[in-house]
This record gives structure tokens, C-alpha cells and sequence, in this order.
């Protein structure tokens, strides 16, 4: 009537069978979403780079403003080749 070997063998195969393509489809995830990690990691890289250069002109623009300024402001020393400042001259 019922046999033992029979019922273990069948439900045996279908488990492997399951585990094969468990591991297939497992294996075929992992690499689609390791290519969509590294497509990640280079669209972060190239907009990292992107505000790097944004951040650097910047900054440059802004000394250039700040250096200016002070320029204007800052009459020039008695060691410059134009003479103390206006201040100085006044006082001499």
C-alpha cells in the first residue's frame, strides 16, 4: 500500500529541483544587483566629482571678491613701490 521509498525519493527530487533554482535565481539577483551597485557608485563618484569642481570655483570666485575688497580698502604699505598710504601721506 504504501511505500516509503517511493514518497521520499519523489518529494526528494522536487526539493532539489527547488534548491537548484533557488540558487539560480539567488545567484542571477546578486549580479544584477551588483552591476546596479557599481552603476550607483559610479553616478555618485561622478556627481561628487561634479561638486568638487562646483565647490572649487566657488571658492575661487569668492577669494577673488574678498581679495579685491580688501585691496580696496587696505592703503597700500610704505614698503610698496607706490609709496605709504594715503593716511601716511597726510601725516607726513
Amino acid at each position: 500500500m504504501y511505500d516509503r521509498n517511493e514518497n521520499q525519493s519523489s518529494g526528494g527530487g522536487i526539493g532539489f529541483t527547488a534548491a537548484v533554482v533557488g540558487v539560480i535565481l539567488g545567484a542571477a539577483a546578486f549580479l544584477l544587483n551588483t552591476k546596479q551597485g557599481k552603476q550607483i557608485l559610479e553616478q555618485v563618484g561622478i556627481r561628487a566629482d561634479d561638486w568638487k569642481a562646483q565647490a572649487a570655483a566657488t571658492l575661487a570666485e569668492t577669494r577673488e571678491k574678498v581679495v579685491s575688497s580688501v585691496e580696496a580698502e587696505t592703503p597700500p604699505s610704505s614698503d610698496s613701490p607706490d609709496g605709504p598710504g594715503p593716511q601716511v601721506r597726510q601725516n607726513l
